[in-house]
């Protein structure tokens, strides 16, 4: 017997025969008995049309709109049902005051906000009893006031449909974008066997990939490699699009019903996914992952225990990602800053680490899910939750909304009008809800004598809070790497490899605010051998002093770990300066500079022995003095491998 959750007490009224029917019509109690039976067998159609028979030999038949009611709730025809409802009001507002209730509550679903409201205040001034649906009228009628005041101050919402190249007649959503922006992966709704005829009964989800050639993007094609005659979807890409995570269900390494899986793009081809284990996986249900662009940790949804509702959201450490290995670290719940009692879904962190969208049907709301934005405040602590705003929030469902680098454009599927099922859109993001910007630097990392690629680590620190931000390698592939670099701040850029000399670079992004060009670069690693030579980029002075400042500690550190890890290489370090002041001068400052670095370095018990410094004033320049970038490319500390015993 099926039994609507919603209007469960209708149900009971209308099929209890010790309960009065309010119809003195025997042909219409005849139908309305035909009805119900039609209804326990499912039989949708054949009940109403029996329904409306019954109504047409008494169009005051009370209980046949409740039911009808019942019906088109199951089967989501929701004017119609807000049709009968009203009918039944008409009738008697008073016999059954839960009607205002149901009527309040398929007001809300349609998002007619002031219609739903005016109808649970009538069922609360009728309805005295205290019970669960007094609280939850209470609690609807503070969404309907939210809604309203949402709607009355709108936050600016152009849409803009992807286009062609992006959507197709069938369902398209959960769009990802690497880093670059040049690369959209998204998840379709197919026939099984699309493209054949007689197989169009089976849907499932397959992975789509479309590219962008600065211009427009390009038709999408099946990501073949990945996709099964099963359902995948729910997917997320790593900044460097050579990582995807996504959810699949039902499998036969599954820890539960749904779990994530990974795969990695090698060699121009993508590998046979893998379950990422425990402890993101268990035996609870788990979806949605979000990978954050630095790389170090996995966003995702789960009902596990230990949660604070329904549906919530976690993160997972990721501490090491191999050929076809990963290595997990803590797991946290993200709290009650983010999470409720009720549902909380599709997690997307932006690319600044600090900005997190998510669904929820809980926290307020215009009715289903609406998108939410919040900052971390630091490792532990999010802000609270504030909802994207009216009209990007309808009552209808939203979910799955990403933001590209420069934090100005979001991306998202809805059905609006004009779209083929669910399409995917883009749109400015407003500035109140816009992350902070975020460049990236790519590029590949060889052998400086044969030009061979090399898996090296790549690090980046924050220079004044001497804190590592994000780490990677480029071992994957041609020895490529991609990292994000958030704007407002100054980072140390470090490569290191075992049997090489590290390489060093220094990006002063402080004062941009506006995201520009990304940097590209192209790093030759120069092997330890005696003669070759490494620039210290991050060692700073104090302008005409030789005093090093305290944001070169990352850099000096980086120093100090390399010749005790080598301790057979004895090294010079060497001071330049650029034209500016006399010979003398810059003669006298560059011997100092690079003393008080081997004092650092000695200090911090290294052998004396292995050092030495040497002043080189202006005398060896590597860039013009006629600018100020090639003035502080002269400006430099460097050191040299001296002998190897």
């Amino acid at each position: 017997m099926r039994i609507s959750v919603f209007v469960i007490f209708f149900f009971f009224v209308v099929t209890s025969f010790a309960q009065e029917l309010s119809t003195k019509n025997n042909k219409a109690k005849k139908l309305f008995e035909q009805a119900q039976e039609e209804f326990f067998k499912e039989q949708n159609q054949k009940a109403i049309d029996k329904l409306e028979e019954a109504i047409g030999e008494d169009s005051c038949f009370y209980e046949a709109y409740l039911l009808a009611s019942d019906i088109y709730r199951d089967i989501d025809s929701l004017f119609l049902q807000i049709h009968v409802l009203e009918k039944a009001v008409e009738i008697d507002r008073s016999r059954y005051p839960k009607l205002m209730y149901v009527l309040g509550n398929a007001y809300l679903r349609a998002g007619n906000y002031s219609a739903a409201k005016n109808a649970y205040e009538d069922y609360l001034s009728i309805s005295l009893d205290s019970n669960k649906f007094n609280r939850q009228a209470q609690e609807r009628l503070k969404q309907c006031d939210f809604a309203i005041s949402q709607v009355d101050n709108p936050v600016p919402f152009i849409v803009e449909n992807m286009g062609e190249a992006i959507n197709s007649d069938l369902d398209e959503y959960w769009p990802s974008l690497t880093i670059d922006g040049k690369t959209l992966i998204f998840t379709r709704l197919c026939p099984s066997n699309y493209g054949h005829q007689n197989n169009f009964n089976q849907l499932q989800e397959d992975f789509y990939w479309s590219a962008y050639d600065g211009e427009d993007w390009q038709p999408a094609e099946p990501l073949v490699e990945i996709n099964t005659p099963y359902n995948e979807g729910a997917q997320s890409v790593s900044a460097d699009g050579k990582l995807i995570f996504f959810t699949a269900c039902t499998q036969s390494d599954g820890y539960g019903s749904c779990d994530i899986y990974f795969t990695q793009y090698i060699n121009g081809v993508w590998t046979k996914p893998r379950n990422v284990g425990s402890p993101v996986n268990s035996a609870a249900w788990e979806s949605q992952p979000a990978i954050s662009a630095n790389g170090e940790s996995l966003y995702f949804v789960s009902n596990r225990k230990g949660g604070l509702g329904g549906m919530d959201i976690w993160k997972c450490q990721l501490k090491n990602v191999g050929l076809g290995i990963i290595q997990w670290g803590e797991l946290q719940n993200l709290g009650d800053s983010i999470n409720t009692k009720g549902n909380e879904m599709s997690p997307f962190i932006h690319a600044d680490s600090k900005t997190l969208y998510f669904a929820s049907d809980k926290w307020p709301n215009m009715g289903g899910l609406d998108i939410f934005y919040t900052r971390q405040v630091n490792d532990t602590i999010w802000q609270r939750a504030k909802n994207l705003g009216y009209p990007i929030n309808t009552h209808k469902d939203e979910q799955g909304l990403i933001v590209n680098a420069s934090g100005n454009t979001a991306y998202y599927s809805s059905n609006r009008p004009g779209s083929k099922g669910l399409d995917i859109y883009q749109f400015n993001l407003y500035e109140d809800a816009q992350p902070n910007p975020v460049s990236y630097v790519k590029g590949r990392i060889i052998d400086k004598k044969d030009n061979h690629p090399l898996c090296a680590q790549v690090e980046l620190m924050d220079v004044d809070a001497n804190k590592l931000v994000s780490k990677a390698r480029s071992c994957l592939e041609r020895g490529e790497f991609l990292m994000c670099l958030p704007l407002g701040k100054e980072y140390a850029f470090n490569v290191l490899k075992e049997g090489y000399l590290f390489y060093s670079e220094n990006f002063s992004l402080k004062e941009v605010r506006d995201v520009k060009d990304p940097i590209i670069m192209d790093i030759s690693l120069n092997r330890i051998e005696v003669g070759e030579k490494a620039v210290l980029r991050n060692i700073f002075f104090k302008t005409d002093s030789y005093e090093i400042l305290e944001s070169s500690r990352a850099e000096l550190v980086l120093l100090l770990s390399f010749l005790k890890n080598n301790p057979s290489i004895k090294v010079e370090i060497g001071g330049h300066t650029d034209n500016v002041g006399s010979e003398d001068y810059n003669q006298n400052l560059s011997e100092l500079r690079a003393k008080a670095v081997y004092e650092f370095l000695v200090k911090n018990k290294l052998d004396a022995e292995r050092l030495s410094f040497k002043g080189y004033g202006m005398s060896q320049p590597v860039s013009t003095n006629d600018s100020a970038s090639g003035r502080a490319k002269n400006r430099r500390t460097e050191f040299r491998i001296i002998s190897i015993d």
